[in-house]
Formats: structure tokens, sequence, C-alpha cells
């Protein structure tokens, strides 16, 4: 690993340890694995540039759990506390699943010519993207995460790492604020693939820190087995960007969505 982005992620580890040191440990423990199906399916609205109102896509949330196989959120006790800032539907096995650490391995098919959430549908290049990630919620308020990705194929995805830092503060039992920044570090590869699916759009160019991130939610549990959500997304670009013709640098986006829990 580059000798800048060791160091970078040490820094960051280590403000995160600094901040949060005198907080307490969670008294929350997630459920342990069981062989009973659960599940979950919902709605959400997502805007991914709020200067572009007209462009709001509305899109499922699917989610199912069997042992320690999962895709999307299922786990409706505790979700609105200390699910992730970001989910996704790629099938995921929690390979670690502690009060203090989380770690998780999955693999998505990700199509390098079209921008699309049904990826492994539409026509185009395409190939397999492995993840892995790794959060510790070893504070009350406090966790840092890392999620590592890797084209499995060597067909164009490249190589990232994505270090981040949440901050949780919770309003009351059933409603939750989570602060998050994260920055992306890529090999040329993956940011040359992003410049092809958006050659309009600011792409970083090169090999190097390529993004910073940060993202504002607020999850809520109305009901038992209802919970809704709407987040503020804010991306800036770093660093020497791709030929194109100017481009803002910084990019807002806004999503929200509803979940019903079947457990």
């Amino acid at each position: 690993m580059h000798p800048t982005l060791l160091r970078a992620l040490a820094l960051l580890c280590a403000g995160a340890l600094q901040a949060a040191w005198a907080q307490d440990v969670p008294e929350e423990k997630p459920a342990a694995p069981t062989t009973e199906l659960i599940w979950s399916a919902g709605l959400r609205l997502k805007m991914g540039d709020i200067r572009q109102p007209g462009q709001l896509q509305p899109r499922p949330i699917i989610g199912l759990r069997y042992g320690r196989w999962r895709t999307g959120p299922v786990d409706g006790d505790s979700w609105h506390r200390f699910g992730q800032v970001s989910t996704d539907n790629t099938l995921t096995y929690d390979w670690l699943d502690t009060a203090r650490f989380r770690t998780s391995l999955s693999a998505s098919i990700v199509n390098l010519q079209k921008d699309t959430t049904l990826d492994a549908l539409e026509p185009g290049r395409k190939t397999l993207r492995g993840k892995a990630s790794m959060d510790y919620l070893g504070w009350s308020h406090w966790s840092v995460g890392l999620v590592a990705t890797q084209d499995l194929l060597n067909r164009g995805a490249g190589t990232a790492l994505s270090p981040s830092v949440t901050y949780r503060q919770a309003l009351s039992e059933d409603s939750t604020v989570l602060l998050s920044q994260s920055a992306t570090w890529a090999t040329a590869t993956m940011w040359t693939t992003d410049h092809e699916l958006n050659p309009t759009g600011a792409v970083h160019q090169g090999r190097g820190w390529g993004s910073l991130d940060t993202s504002l939610t607020l999850r809520q549990r109305w009901k038992p087995h209802v919970s809704w959500y709407a987040q503020l997304n804010r991306s800036q670009v770093l660093g020497p960007l791709y030929p194109a013709p100017p481009q803002d640098r910084t990019v807002w986006s806004a999503q929200a969505g509803v979940v019903y829990f079947g457990r």
C-alpha cells in the first residue's frame, strides 16, 4: 500500500480514537444470526443532483437475511440507530458481528459501460467487484470504518479504499442523527472507469485521493415495523480532473425512503 495512504489512515483512526476516548461502549448488542428468513421491503427517492430536481428517481429497497447472509437493511430493531450509513442491495456475508466489530464480505456485478442499478441485466461490458468492510463501534457515539473494493476479474473497476468516521446522536429512543465523513483513494483504472460512466462530470485523474464525501442522515422508527429516513450528501472531487468542460467539483445529492421490516 502507498506510504501516503498508510499515514492518512493512521491519522484518521488516531483522530477518531482521541475524540471518542472518553465515550462509553454501546450497550445494545446485535442479535445472533439465526436460520430464520428475515425480510424487509420499501421505497426510496433519490436525487443525484439537487440542482436538477427533475431527475428524482424512485428505487426499491429489498432486504433479506438468512443466517450470516444478507442483502439490504434487515434489522428493524436497531437499523435506525446502528445501521450503516450507506446501504445497497449487494449479497453480503457477515463474517464477524459483535458489539464492537462488524466485518463483511460481498461481491457484485459492475457494468463498465452503463451507470445502472440493474448491472446484471443491462447489456454492456461487466466485471465482478469484491468488497470487504470493517466497522469499529467501540464508543456510544463514534465509529470508524474502512471499505476496500477490488476488481476480481481485472477488467477495469480497479482498486479503492475508503476510510470513514461516523458520529451518531440519538434524539430519542426511536430517532437518530448520523454525520459521516469519508474519503476515497483509488487506482487510475477505477477513476478512468468513473470518467467513462460520467464524461461530463468532474472526475479525479490518475491514482490517488479522488473524493471527499459527507453525509447527514436522519432515521426514525415510526412504528414497530416501519422506519423512514432522509439523507443529504456532499461529494467533492479532489486533485487533478480529467480533461472536460469546466465542472463544479462539488455535487449535492439527497434521498429519502421508507422501509417495512417483516420482523
